[in-house]
């Protein structure tokens, strides 16, 4: 936890697991993310069932090999007729068993993409549990690994009584995305700044002190993925440019003073158009930002 109390600022990339990329592939990926100051990874997605503790080994190891710290995500959207008890814990405790062979450069794991939002595990309250029981056997183990959700604002504002929930996560990992409010124009301007600063201050309120950690923003370069809710906004790699710099221009008078790092989604366009690199793995435009300031 000290390390997440520490940070602010750029801290790195989401990272998609569904094309199964090997050890070495990530491990260059993440070695390719450290080189513009990236100092920690979300996974994203899932490689085939998601029950291959194996595999998730060698995401960890990737991490190892590249000196980057990692949070590895439990995938647990439901398809239609799924339950969370066998779609999503056997994918639970697969990472588990990666993370207590190799926890050597695991920041924290975080238990859904959005499950609050998703309703995945049926109410806070089983969310809640399961973080619970996550924490428990990392104890046993003689592990202290910090667990939360990544999730939107509006997740949490949405599902009711979330007081279980704020009691359970050990920091607030925060998915935040301007792109998708319905006043949107342009990742550079004031409105985009305001939706975003607007979210954080949503966190703040539910915290009680604990730390918080943006470990999803970005603006997409295309509508492929995911549409926006406003008509008047402008979708391609201006306007993504214009939030990462709209981002790292608040460095000093905002994150730091906040301790609030944020993470961009994606590291590539595996997520069509969200990533900072494209599919042939250039940069979209002169990647930097400031992990500190």
């Amino acid at each position: 936890m000290e390390a997440v109390k520490t940070m602010y600022g750029f801290q790195g990339f989401v990272y998609s697991i569904d094309s199964c990329p090997s050890r070495d592939q990530a491990a260059n990926d993440f070695k390719t993310m450290k080189s513009i100051g990236a100092g920690n990874v979300i996974t994203f997605g899932l490689c085939d069932k998601g029950t291959n503790a194996t595999y998730y080994g060698d995401i960890l190891g990737a991490a190892s090999d590249a000196q980057i710290h990692i949070i590895p995500l439990v995938w647990t959207l439901l398809d239609n007729g799924q339950d969370f008890k066998t779609k999503a814990v056997p994918i639970m405790n697969a990472v588990m068993e990666a993370v207590k062979k190799d926890p050597t450069h695991v920041l924290a794991v975080s238990l859904g993409d959005e499950p609050l939002y998703d309703n995945d595990a049926g109410s806070p309250d089983e969310l809640a549990k399961y973080i619970l029981s996550m924490k428990n056997e990392f104890k046993e183990a003689g592990l202290d690994i910090p667990i939360s959700i990544s999730d939107m604002a509006y997740g949490w504002e949405s599902s009711g009584d979330i007081s279980s929930m704020a009691n359970a996560v050990d920091f607030f990992m925060i998915n935040n995305f301007p792109y998708f409010s319905q006043n949107a124009k342009f990742g550079g301007d004031d409105i985009a700044w305001n939706n975003f600063i607007k979210d954080i201050e949503y966190f703040e309120g539910i915290a009680n002190g604990k730390p918080l950690l943006v470990t999803q923003t970005g603006w997409p370069s295309n509508k492929e993925l995911f549409g926006p809710n406003s008509k008047n906004i402008e979708v391609n790699v201006n306007s993504e440019q214009a939030f990462w710099e709209l981002l790292d221009s608040q460095c000093s008078s905002y994150f730091k003073v906040k301790n609030i790092g944020w993470m961009w989604r994606s590291f590539n366009d595996e997520l069509s158009g969200w990533g900072a690199f494209d599919s042939d793995g250039k940069q979209k435009w002169e990647l930097k930002a400031n992990s500190s300031c």
